[in-house]
């Protein structure tokens, strides 16, 4: 690393905690709200969000997006957790239905409460078997912002990607820690998280990482922001990147087959604003005026599981994209 500003510890691989499958019995303690009296939840590790944020009713399952099953879980996904987090089959769903029920308590994202998060999103990609290859490379670089559970970090390093060389940043610490516990690799996992506020220009963990990323990935994060902000935001992630040609911006958000004029509130709390390729191609026309750099957006709408469900917006699209510096 060339940076001046410090690199942030590991928030992980403590020795002390083992990773342990969560039982049948720890489901229906956890969807019951119920608890022994002697018994206590780990709180040692908890790291509280970095900026307020408006506070839904906390265990409110009435809601659209709250799915009280998981009917269909993605073939790659339990592969990885069958395969890299070494969990028998049969204990696969009541594992990860009690991390969703931790994570809800959290935050009650949709993403959450439609176990979407357990759909995996840098795979999708056109250019993901290129990045696994380049991410084998001792030298190349990658940060998860955004990386919630930072499931797709484990893709790619359960593809061969160098773990070392990959950091993930949110801006919710336990969304990280439950990360550890859903794939029950914090002794092995050499990759770096943290928690950061990316618009705060003061946070130093970030900072930390400037101008070392060769690529920055943004998965289900961009729709959280309104126009102007998004444009902020991309000017910051630039500054996360090597100066040179073919440094890499790649992600996908919530989008829709127009962009919307105006954010939308949402009940879980925050904002949806969607965007489509036109708009997304004038954000980083922004960016470029900005920091005097050139952006080529590569980018495309699609349909998918979670995109187009009955409570969400008409004409809502997943919005998949790869923004090379020139």
């Amino acid at each position: 690393m060339t940076s001046t500003a410090p690199i942030p510890p590991p928030l992980h691989r403590l020795d002390d905690q083992p990773d342990s499958l969560i039982s049948s019995t720890d489901v229906n303690w956890l969807l019951n709200g119920a608890m022994d009296q002697d018994e206590t939840k780990p709180e040692d590790h908890v790291i509280p969000p970095l900026q307020p944020e408006s506070a839904p009713t906390k265990n409110n399952k009435a809601v659209p997006w709250y799915h009280t099953k998981l009917t269909d879980l993605d073939p790659v996904t339990r592969g990885i957790l069958e395969t890299y987090s070494k969990i028998p089959s049969d204990r696969v769903i009541p594992h990860v239905t009690a991390i969703r029920e931790k994570a809800w308590d959290v935050y009650p994202y949709p993403c959450i409460g439609q176990f979407l998060f357990l759909n995996l999103t840098i795979n999708l990609s056109p250019y993901y078997p290129q990045l696994v290859a380049r991410l084998r490379d001792s030298d190349q670089t990658l940060l998860d912002l955004g990386c919630c559970f930072a499931q797709d970090v484990r893709k790619l390093v359960s593809d061969g990607a160098r773990s070392e060389n990959i950091y993930g940043a949110d801006l919710y610490g336990e969304f990280m820690e439950l990360g550890f516990e859903l794939f029950r690799d914090r002794k092995t996992l050499k990759s770096t998280f943290f928690p950061t506020d990316i618009l705060d220009d003061r946070d130093l963990p970030l900072r930390g990482l400037d101008g070392e990323m060769d690529v920055v990935y943004m998965g289900l994060f961009l729709h959280h922001f309104d126009f102007d902000t998004c444009v902020r935001v991309c000017a910051r992630v630039t500054r996360l990147l090597k100066p040179k040609k073919d440094s890499l911006v790649m992600g996908v958000q919530v989008g829709g087959l127009e962009a919307d004029k105006k954010p939308i509130p949402i009940p879980s709390g925050g904002i949806l604003y969607r965007q489509d390729i036109k708009s997304l191609e004038r954000v980083w026309a922004e960016v470029g005026k900005l920091t005097g750099t050139e952006w080529k957006v590569d980018a495309r709408l699609e349909k998918g599981k979670g995109f187009g469900e009955k409570w969400q917006i008409e004409g809502t699209r997943r919005l998949g994209f790869e923004v090379w510096r020139l």
